[in-house]
């Protein structure tokens, strides 16, 4: 009985400072500090530009744009053309020969190639 009497006095000491008005407050404070934390985590876990959201149709018009200005330039250069032409390849000029003899196999790879291109 000692024992329960000195529990339940152990109880009013501690709940003497206590009533339903601070409980109430505190378990506000704390709900409001809850929020706080969800907002800032919400905001970090977010992949976006802090906060600032881009449409992904208005990104690809931008960069066909960007594209379209890039190639504009190019095409601008290319009007003007250079003023010397190429130089000749030095050595002898290639000539076709009209009576060369095909190997059996060369032949047999032509003809393979004629049917797959006739398919």
């Amino acid at each position: 009985m000692n024992a329960m009497r000195t529990g339940a006095d152990a109880m009013k000491t501690i709940h003497k400072d206590l009533n339903i008005d601070k409980v109430d407050t505190t378990m506000d404070d704390i709900r409001e500090q809850m929020d706080l934390a969800n907002e800032v985590s919400e905001a970090i876990s977010q992949p976006q530009l802090f906060g600032v959201e881009m449409d992904e149709e208005e990104l690809n018009a931008e960069l066909e744009l960007l594209e379209q200005e890039e190639l504009d330039a190019q095409l601008v250069n290319a009007e003007n053309p250079p003023l010397h032409a190429p130089k000749a390849v030095q050595g002898e000029p290639v000539v076709p020969v009209k009576n060369q003899t095909i190997s059996k196999e060369e032949e047999d790879e032509l003809e393979e190639l004629r049917a797959s291109m006739a398919i």
